[in-house]
């Protein structure tokens, strides 16, 4: 067992090869917060793995989406997390200048 292993809920819906990167971005945020984003990373997941028409692209598809929303969801609720004033923007919405 590692040393610097900590438990975490992982979403419903995710790949296994995913999973280690997932750990480390729901890590670095507040436990109110990763709660959202887990439901939120499992629901993007499963709604892009659906759309998908082509059956060979479906996870594919559905991890790029789940995971750059993560990506975008932890980067911009980090900078908050860290005493930021202004509220954090949307996942999927443009940075601010």
């Amino acid at each position: 067992m590692a040393l610097d292993y900590q438990p975490v809920d992982m979403p419903v819906a995710f790949s296994q090869a995913d999973a280690d990167w997932i750990k480390q971005q729901l890590l670095s945020l507040a436990p109110a917060a990763r709660q959202k984003a887990i439901q939120r990373y499992a629901a993007v997941y499963q709604e892009s793995f659906e759309a998908e028409p082509v059956s060979y692209r479906k996870e594919n598809r559905a991890r790029h989406e789940a995971n750059m929303r993560l990506r975008l969801f932890v980067r911009n609720h980090g900078r908050a997390l860290q005493g930021y004033t202004a509220e954090p923007p949307l996942a999927g919405t443009p940075p601010r200048s």
